[in-house]
This record gives C-alpha cells, sequence and structure tokens, in this order.
C-alpha cells in the first residue's frame, strides 16, 4: 500500500515536499521502488494542483469532487483510479479514515496496488537485462543491434528485451530504448504515463496508467480496443491484454480454425492472473485462486498444482513459482514427466522470468539465479554482478 509511504513524507518532510517534483519522484522511488502505477497516480494528482486543492480549506466532499472531474478529464485516468489517489491523500491528511474507502474508492486500491515484478528482469532472445535498486541496468548477450547499450540509464524501474531491442521504464512513465529499430519497435520518444512495457520478438507493447494499451514494431498491432489492462501477454498472431477484473481483451489475426475456437475459450474466462500461450501447446491460465487452467481440457487437467503465485514460458514446458518459494518446470502435456532442472533446488524465490529454453529466479534476499532446459544451449561464459543482486550467473543449467 502506498498510504504508509505517503504518511511517511509528509511526517518527515511536511508539506512543502508535495510541491517539488523532483524532490516527490525521487522520495516515491526511494520508498516504493517497485509500485510504479501509484507513483504515476501520485506524479498526475501533484501536477494537477490536487495536494494544493486538498489543503486550501475546502471542504473534503466539494474539493474531491472537482478533482476527480478534473484527473479524468485532463488526466485521462479511470474514475476507480483517480478517486483512490484522492482518499489516498485524504487519508494522510487525516481528513478521512481508512476504514471509509468503499465501493469505488476499495475497487481502486485493489487494482492499482500490484506488484510490478515482471519487470525487473527480461529475458531476449539472445540477451538478457535486470534492473538495479539505483535504477540503472546490466545486460548482458548478444550486443550485434546494440541491445545491450543501457549504460547510461538512470531512473529505470522495469525493462523488456525482444529478438534485438531492449526497452526500460523510467520512473516518471518515461522510456527507453536500445537496438534494433528497423521496424520503429524502438520509436519511445512520444510515450508518457506507461506503466508496463513489453517486447515480443521485433515488436514493442506499453501499458498507460489509464489502463490503455499501445504496440509498435513489425506487427503493428492494434490495441485501441483494450482498456483497463495491468498486464500484457503474448498470444501467437496476437496479443492479450489482462483486465483488472481478471478478464481478457484479444488482438489477433489468426484464422486457423484451432485458434479462433481458443479465443473464444479465453475472452470467456474470468479472475486470470497471467498467460501464457504457443502455437503448438495452446494456452495455459494461471487465475487468482492459485490453479492452472488449460485451453481445449477440463478445469481438472492440473489439479495437482495448487497455491502457485506466478507462471513463466520456458519453451520445452513452463515454469512455476509456488507459494513456498520453490519452482518446478513441467509439460504443457500433463502425461509427460516433469523437466527435471537445477531450478528444482532453487529456494526463497519471489519472481521468476522464462523464455527460450531458460528460466530465471529473483531471490527474497536479492540473488538471481539461471538454469536452462536444454542443456547443450550455454550463454555467455561469464559471471555478472549488479547492485540489485548478489551474484547473476547467465551461463548455463550448471549454475543457480
Amino acid at each position: 500500500m502506498m498510504l504508509p509511504v505517503i504518511t511517511r513524507i509528509l511526517h518527515e518532510f511536511g508539506d512543502d515536499v508535495f510541491k517539488n517534483m523532483q524532490r516527490t519522484n525521487a522520495m516515491l522511488m526511494d520508498l516504493a521502488p517497485t509500485q510504479i502505477r501509484e507513483r504515476i497516480l501520485v506524479r498526475n494528482f501533484i501536477e494537477a494542483d490536487g495536494y494544493e486543492a486538498l489543503t486550501r480549506g475546502d471542504a473534503f466532499p466539494l474539493a474531491e469532487q472537482r478533482l476527480l472531474q478534473h484527473l479524468i478529464e485532463v488526466f485521462s485516468l479511470e474514475k476507480s483510479a483517480a478517486l483512490w489517489v484522492i482518499r489516498l491523500f485524504g487519508a494522510a491528511l487525516g481528513q478521512i479514515s481508512e476504514n471509509e474507502w468503499t465501493g469505488d474508492s476499495a475497487a481502486g486500491i485493489a487494482a492499482y496496488s500490484l506488484p510490478y515484478l515482471h519487470g525487473q528482469v527480461a529475458l531476449g532472445k539472445t540477451h538478457v537485462a535486470a534492473v538495479s535498486t539505483d535504477g540503472t541496468v546490466l545486460a548482458g548477450g548478444a550486443d550485434d543491434a546494440y541491445q545491450c547499450n543501457v549504460a547510461s540509464w538512470r531512473d529505470v524501474v522495469a525493462v523488456a528485451a525482444g529478438d534485438e531491442h531492449t526497452l526500460g521504464l523510467k520512473s516518471d512513465g518515461t522510456v527507453l530504448a536500445a537496438g534494433s529499430n528497423a521496424f520503429d519497435q524502438c520509436d519511445v520518444l512520444h510515450m508518457k504515463d506507461v506503466v508496463g512495457v513489453y517486447a515480443f520478438g521485433h515488436d514493442s507493447v506499453f501499458v498507460f496508467a489509464n489502463g490503455k494499451a499501445a504496440a509498435a514494431g513489425r506487427s503493428k498491432w492494434d490495441l485501441s480496443s483494450f482498456e483497463n489492462v495491468v498486464s500484457i501477454a503474448h498470444y501467437p498472431e496476437g496479443v492479450i491484454g489482462i483486465r483488472e477484473d481478471g478478464t481478457l481483451a484479444l488482438a489477433s489475426r489468426a484464422v486457423d480454425d484451432d485458434l479462433l475456437r481458443e479465443q473464444e475459450w479465453l475472452l470467456a474466462q474470468t479472475d486470470v492472473r497471467q498467460v501464457i500461450s504457443t502455437y503448438i501447446n495452446g494456452s495455459i491460465l494461471l487465475k487468482k485462486d492459485g490453479r492452472l487452467y488449460k485451453s481445449g481440457e477440463p478445469d481438472n487437467y492440473f489439479a495437482q498444482w495448487r497455491d502457485i503465485v506466478s507462471i513463466a514460458n520456458v519453451t520445452d514446458g513452463f515454469a512455476v513459482l509456488l507459494e513456498d518459494g520453490t519452482v518446478r518446470i513441467l509439460a504443457y502435456d500433463r502425461a509427460k514427466p516433469r523437466i527435471s532442472t537445477y531450478a528444482d533446488r532453487w529456494a526463497n524465490v519471489k519472481a521468476i522470468y522464462g523464455g527460450y529454453r531458460r528460466i530465471i529466479g529473483l531471490t527474497h534476499d536479492a540473488r538471481l539465479l539461471a538454469a536452462c532446459t536444454n542443456l547443450g544451449w550455454l550463454w555467455h561464459n561469464t559471471a555478472m554482478s549488479i547492485d540489485y543482486v548478489t551474484d547473476w550467473y547467465p551461463v548455463s543449467a550448471y549454475y543457480g
């Protein structure tokens, strides 16, 4: 929750800090480094002179109503998001109590307090990038298109990696890019209010603070119909948007009958947390109940696997992170044996990242662990370290 962060800033630095956006951004980055969406909402609130409006003596309901309309009309925020940040400051100022957050404001709190761990590490086709706690980025692997040219990046909170390009999301909602721009996948200078960055092949996808999405790159996906989106997943011949309520939005050019039937199934799903979709293996859903669901199969297809926190595609199969901090790699077909890797030995993991037969685990003590599902495939035999982690061994399944 951001409320303790705002209360702490008010207590330690007083009201004046919210009149200086540079200081506010720095403090929010320091006190809430993974809460991207909340920081952007707070910035919009302050740029709308929201803090001044709430402290100049007007009755709170009147100030709230004026701010709500302004944030929706001028900053294009969803109502729940605008009301959430107004109530957050109102509670921090003592104008309302936290137990008064009801209705839309409660929905806003649930929707806009998500952990944005997805962007701490990114695996491209031949390179990998990771964010450090000081906002810098380290990248390693193939650099033929200068996709690892990220040494100058600062204030980064999330990264994404494609075949030959890297994206960095800054704390102010703008985006950095490095690598090939052959398909305009790195045209990001006009981007603002971004809360999530994703890269698939030669495509880039962006999620904005107002829940909308946009794409750039080779496929030129039209995502104008996406609303209330909080995260993105890749789909064969398309893009999936996961909404706040766990339903899915889909942009696809697929004409294959099997894919069209699968799309009907996807669009009927609810309470979805994550999606993995492939041509050969269909779609795997992780729902908010911590269970797995597979397209074309009964709901109990993976019934033996429960208490799952997140999933990641590793080509040969898919990885699951369990509530106890352990990781397993499963075959898409439950009849096949589970894939054995060094990831079976991991513990204390809080996030996983996969792609191209690789799996990386981020531990609670800020270490990165790496393994491969194909022992014949090696990364560069180089050990690296960054401030965010104590050990980073992107070298193959022999490490971790």
